[in-house]
């Protein structure tokens, strides 16, 4: 009998142990983003760019650690993806790198970063949504290196809780919706950006042989 207690005892301890290693895993959501996005049905601007994605861009992972939970998000390969499509169906001609180099035989060069990536999960807001927030800084330049624009651009999404099974599968959609909202962003608000605007004014002014206004 007296034999008998600490092995139950040892039973009992392991149980609680398991259990504790159970409940870490359960606070852990790790997603990778995966989605399509085809290319914008628009005319193309009659420009060529290089567009540049760097290993931060690549790669990027959103990683939070709030009351003992912890959720990764990897949007790297995605927001690729979307910019990719995007690009293509906007100007005449892309070509992609991985660095930004110091000058290009192109009209553009264009380089997104992420800026910062906020996600806001149900138990944080009370609210049955998961919340994905993205802001970009897109960083143009003519194809000389001399630097044409910075263009904070943010995109929004969510997922309510009901229509999906797993926080996984919330977080991915959520990145989804935001990466879509992302594209809208760029496609509606990329020849509105006001130095932008002007660079296309002034090759459409060239274009058509007349002289070029004062800025």
């Amino acid at each position: 009998m007296n034999a008998v207690v600490p092995r139950l005892r040892q039973l009992s301890l392991l149980r609680l142990l398991l259990s504790a290693a159970l409940l870490a895993g359960g606070c852990a959501t790790h997603v990778e983003v995966n989605g399509s996005f085809p290319e914008p049905l628009s005319q193309r601007l009659p420009v060529t760019a290089l567009v540049v994605f760097d290993e931060a861009f690549r790669s990027h992972r959103f990683e939070n650690a709030d009351d003992g939970r912890e959720v990764s998000v990897a949007v790297g390969q995605t927001q690729v993806d979307l910019f990719t499509a995007v690009l293509n169906g906007m100007f005449e001609h892309v070509t992609f790198a991985d660095t930004l180099p110091d000058s290009a035989e192109v009209d553009l060069m264009i380089m997104p970063v992420v800026d910062e990536v906020q996600i806001s999960m149900p138990y944080q807001t009370k609210l049955k949504v998961y919340e994905v927030w993205v802001r970009y800084n897109l960083r143009v330049f003519e194809g000389s290196g001399e630097p044409l624009a910075d263009w904070i651009m943010s995109a929004y999404g969510k997922t309510p809780t009901r229509f999906l099974k797993s926080s996984g599968d919330a977080l991915n959609q959520a990145a989804l919706v935001a990466m879509r909202d992302a594209g809208a962003h760029f496609i509606i608000g990329f020849s509105r950006v006001p130095e932008i605007r002007f660079w296309l004014d002034g090759r459409a002014t060239v274009a058509a042989g007349l002289p070029e206004m004062e800025p």
